[in-house]
């Protein structure tokens, strides 16, 4: 009986070790809409372990940008400059006309 307890005390120990390990390199390969909140995520996960990770899957994880908007909004950019060059290859805008737009849509991405 005392050799089942501390069996699962330690399955215990070692699935919040895992989590808390998972929900680190999470933080650390992910985008956040705020840059400052990945540091902070990482410094209350990793200072408050099991509190830490708890409050990062309620509350970190939607923080975070999504892997598809931010392709979509790769190509919508990649889009805009085309046209952008395009209409300055034909003669439609100039060359300072295509700067100011293309520093519009690349500052727009930060």
């Amino acid at each position: 009986m005392m050799f089942g307890l501390v069996f699962l005390f330690y399955a215990m120990l070692v699935g919040v070790f895992v989590l808390w390990l998972w929900a680190l390199i999470d933080i650390i390969t992910s985008k956040f809409q705020e840059n400052l909140m990945q540091i902070i995520w990482l410094l209350v996960v990793f200072f408050l372990p099991f509190i830490g990770v708890i409050l990062y899957l309620l509350i970190g994880r939607s923080m975070q940008i999504s892997k598809e908007v931010s392709e979509n909004n790769v190509n919508f950019m990649y889009d805009q400059l085309s046209k952008i060059k395009e209409l300055l290859d034909n003669g439609a805008i100039t060359q300072e006309e295509f700067d100011a737009e293309k520093n519009k849509i690349l500052n727009r991405a930060e």
